[in-house]
């Protein structure tokens, strides 16, 4: 019964990355070149450190009739690396963030149409505020990272790599004891700063959902809230996801500071070389171009491996992000939609039977309000589904839809299982019309054209005429270019555009939720016409609780209160 749902726990570092691995596949050549760019980049930097060391020998040698040639050339080198370090540098970052935004660009597109596509039952089940978080703010955090910080993790990682094989060529006594007096402490220091990171940073991102859903759930309520009163209760609600979420940051911001304790294992390591560096000179078993050398590139060796340090926490989020995201789009089915695309499932006929076998449906463990229904609706028919409140009329009809997958049974169109279909397809056969229908700010003619098929304006023009709906439309100030949204036009009138949109994708079975509840009589006789026009030959399917509409329905299945177990029996056909 259960349904996908969003994960909390702190994610496996290595599934996370098998997981998005998919995502990298169409990037490999941009990946290779950024890698490559990446090296040279770090090996001109280190050989800039090379070249001041070769400088300083060769400006202490006894040669001194070539000794300003040596030392000319030995700085034109120097300035070519510098030149050419910064270009190559530049071209590896380039590359890298342009990178990072295909595939986020990618990601997020994925993430968007997975949403679009989930199951109406997963979308119930979540906030859409923590929806809306994962959607939006996960990928924009990802973004801030490839674009400001994965490019220094980068260059410092191969920096440091390259600058720890240069030094071993100059003397692999001094770096191995550089790296034994430096290493441990410092590997110590940071592992247990990562041990305490990651749920440090799932926590703060857990609290920041719970903020942003909070507040954005609250902005469509506001009148509601006010109405009732209950302003002040949201706010205490806000209030205390507003402290949790500064007692987690505040709990980063001192996991973090854990890191300077690095500060005074560098300062220890730094003192020692200098001390063993002056003995082996002294003895000449270095050279003292050399000795700058490890002076050098030790300061840069800290240097970049406190920038890895506190790059851990950015990264340490930014995995968490990743993750986050992620799972979204394996809740939602978004992970399998690039393996399957293609596969559209069976076609389906322009009209056929719909049928229940042995559906079960329930929303609480142990408690159905569907179990074991068998229903079939044929083809052409009109079925009014009538019952009080909370009886599980409207479930029904979301099962009918394909909306909903039974927790068992089947539900089939023209013999075809609705779980195995194309949801494209789907929608192009059956529709819903629900009690509440959503508009996007936009004008009533984008509004109609959302409908299966993407009609044209030509074909929303001929539907508003068909359905005699062209006296209502001219109605309004600027005909099909007016701006609506769902507070300028009325539920009714909101009513005849999903009638409309129904009408453009030209179903084979159409349900209407409770189309003319809570509408004046004035503009349910509107809409009746509407679907008197649209009806035809398809099937009709009305659910509803209003006298009128039920005697309008040649086929009567009336819901009881509670469970509806069985082979449904309806009551006669109504006049």
């Amino acid at each position: 019964m259960a349904d996908p749902t969003l994960l909390t726990d702190l994610p496996d570092q290595r599934a996370v990355f098998r997981r998005a691995a998919p995502f990298l596949a169409g990037h490999r050549l941009a990946l290779a070149v950024t890698l490559l760019l990446n090296l040279a980049g770090a090996a001109a930097a280190v050989g800039v450190t090379a070249a001041i060391g070769r400088v300083v020998d060769a400006a202490g040698g006894g040669d001194r009739p070539g000794l300003l040639r040596r030392v000319l050339l030995l700085l034109l080198l120097l300035l070519l690396l510098v030149a050419g370090s910064g270009v190559l540098t530049w071209l590896s970052r380039y590359w890298l963030i342009r990178t990072g935004e295909h595939v986020l660009a990618g990601l997020r597109e994925r993430a968007a149409a997975a949403v679009g596509a989930a199951p109406l039952r997963f979308l119930e089940a979540h906030r859409s505020g923590e929806l809306l978080r994962r959607l939006t703010g996960e990928i924009d955090g990802l973004a801030f990272f490839a674009a400001a910080t994965l490019p220094d993790l980068a260059t410092a990682a191969t920096v440091l790599l390259l600058t720890v094989v240069m030094l071993a060529l100059y003397s692999w006594l001094l770096t191995a004891l550089l790296l034994l007096a430096f290493i441990p402490p410092a590997l110590l220091i940071v592992r247990a700063f990562h041990r305490r990171a990651g749920a440090v940073y799932a926590e703060v991102a857990s609290a920041e959902a719970a903020v942003s859903s909070g507040f954005a759930e609250s902005l469509p309520a506001q009148e509601q809230l006010r109405i009732s009163g209950s302003v002040p209760r949201w706010l205490e609600r806000f209030a205390r996801d507003n402290d949790r979420l500064q007692k987690a940051q505040s709990t980063e911001v001192r996991t973090e500071l854990r890191l300077n304790q690095l500060a005074l294992v560098q300062a220890v390591c730094v003192a020692g070389l200098l001390v063993l560096g002056a003995v082996m000179v002294g003895r000449g078993a270095l050279s003292v171009g050399a000795a700058v050398v490890f002076v050098l590139a030790t300061r840069d060796i800290f240097h970049r491996f406190e920038d890895l340090a506190g790059a851990i926490g950015d990264a340490r989020e930014a995995h968490v992000r990743l993750a986050r995201l992620l799972d979204l789009l394996r809740a939602t089915g978004g992970e399998r939609a690039g393996a399957s695309a293609g596969t559209t499932g069976p076609d389906l006929p322009t009209r056929g039977e719909l049928t229940l076998t042995e559906v079960g449906f329930g929303y609480r463990e142990g408690r159905n309000v569907l179990d074991g229904l068998t229903l079939t609706v044929d083809s052409g028919e009109r079925l009014v589904i009538a019952g009080e409140t909370g009886s599980g009329k409207s479930t029904l009809g979301k099962l009918l839809a394909g909306l909903y997958t039974p927790d068992h049974g089947t539900v089939r169109f023209a013999g075809h299982d609705l779980a195995a279909v194309d949801a494209a397809r789907l929608r192009s056969r059956i529709v819903l019309v629900p009690q509440e229908v959503p508009l996007v700010d936009g004008t009533l003619a984008e509004n109609l054209a959302m409908a299966a098929g993407s009609p044209d304006r030509a074909a929303v023009a001929r539907t508003v005429d068909l359905l005699g709906l062209a006296d209502w439309v001219n109605s309004l100030p600027y005909g099909l270019d007016t701006t609506v949204s769902t507070r300028t036009l009325s539920a009714g009138e909101r009513q005849l555009v999903a009638v409309a949109r129904a009408a453009l994708t030209d179903p084979a079975v159409l349900i209407l939720d409770e189309a003319t509840a809570g509408v004046d009589h004035g503009t349910a006789a509107r809409i009746e016409e509407a679907l008197s026009a649209l009806a035809d030959d398809r099937t009709l399917i009305v659910i509803a609780h209003r006298a009128d509409t039920v005697a309008r329905g040649r086929r009567l299945l009336e819901m009881p209160e509670g469970r509806l177990t069985g082979i449904v029996r309806e009551t006669a056909d109504s006049p």
